[in-house]
Order: C-alpha cells, then structure tokens, then sequence
C-alpha cells in the first residue's frame, strides 16, 4: 500500500467513524420532544432504550437511522474513495464503534447493534439472516432484547466462521464485532445473570 493508498484509507476510516458517531437517538430527540435518553431508562443511547423512554415513532426512527448511516458508511465511504471489501468491512467497524463511543455527544453512546445491523445488510447479508432468525427465535421464548442480540450475533459469527466463500477479513470482522456486541452489552448479562434484566413479555409466544 503506497502513501496515497493508505491515506485515502485512513480519510476513510475516519470519515466512517464520525457518520457512526452521529447517535440517531440524540439527534432525533429534540425532533421528537424527548429528553435526551441517556438520562432515564437503561441510560443508553440507542433504539431499544428510545423505544422504551420514547415512544414507538420515536424509537423506530431512530432505528432506521442507525442501520442508514452502518449502510452509509459500509458502502457509501468505501466506493467514494475506491477501496475494497476489506477496507469496507474496516469501515464498518469504524461506524460501530463511532456509535458505541461518539465523539459528538462525550464518547457516550449506544451499544452498537443497529449500526452493525446495517453494515452487516450492506456486505454479508447471507449472514444476517441466520442471525435474524436466532435474534427473533430467542425474543419470542425469552423476551430478552439483549440475549437476543448477543445469541444473534453469535449466529452471524457462526455463519461467516463456516461458511466456504468467507475470507479472512470477514472472519476478523465478525469475530471482533461480537467481543465488542458482549462488551456493550456487558450490563445486560449482569442483570440476567441476576434475574433483573427488563423483559418484553408482550412479544412472547408463550407470556408468564
């Protein structure tokens, strides 16, 4: 990689990152008259705590939001300045993490998940599906957003691991984009772990 290769990359990288650290959630509350939403509820600013201090409009705007700008910043940044597939995964994982730590708003932001939802939409969508489909299998039994989405991911690592036609930057992607999912998601296997984690019984098959 020569000099101007690699510093396209990096306006790349950082570029992808600041879209990441626009946080829907904080820039969408004002539109909607809302606090912002790291002041109540699980104090984190992202679609499900939206949904929950918010209101249904609220929170799904800002879940449309964050998936735009991880499709944004997946395949918009990469093809603009001509790089591949591994540096569009590259600046993916720059997005997520700009969600997770936004330099706009003190490095507080969400857990990441919905950001990754659309960079996973945007360059291994085969993958998504399976952990789609463990993300709802897992909500209906439980109710549980955050083990749905820690097991989902763990779907979508599984099958980037296995599938034949993955390469080696797809697997380091998925592999380093679930250690950070269980990191934000820290907190939440806590409170399961202490039977204290908020559940949405009314999306259960079967409620209590």
């Amino acid at each position: 990689m020569n000099f101007s290769t690699a510093l396209i990359a990096a306006v790349a990288l950082v570029l992808a990152y600041l879209i990441g650290s626009s946080s829907g959630s904080l820039l969408l509350a004002r539109a909607f008259g809302r606090p912002d939403p790291r002041m109540s509820g699980s104090g984190n600013a992202g679609a499900t705590n939206a949904l929950r201090t918010g209101g249904r409009g609220y929170g799904a705007a800002v879940l449309v939001f964050d998936l735009v700008k991880g499709v944004i910043a997946a395949l918009a940044v990469p093809a603009i300045c001509g790089l591949g597939f591994a540096m569009a995964l590259a600046c993916g994982a720059a997005a997520v993490i700009g969600h997770v730590y936004p330099v706009f708003f003190g490095f507080r932001g969400g857990k990441g998940a919905a950001t990754l939802i659309g960079v996973l939409i945007a360059l291994l969508p085969g993958a998504l599906l399976l952990g789609v489909a463990v993300w709802v299998a897992t909500l209906v039994a439980s109710g549980y957003v955050g083990l749905a989405t820690l097991l989902g991911m763990v779907g979508v690592a599984l099958a980037t691991l296995f599938a034949p036609s993955a390469g080696l930057a797809a697997k380091v992607f998925v592999i380093a984009m679930t250690v950070l999912i269980f990191y934000t998601h820290r907190e939440n296997i806590q409170r399961l772990r202490q039977g204290r984690e908020n559940r949405f019984e009314r999306v259960m098959w079967r409620r209590r």
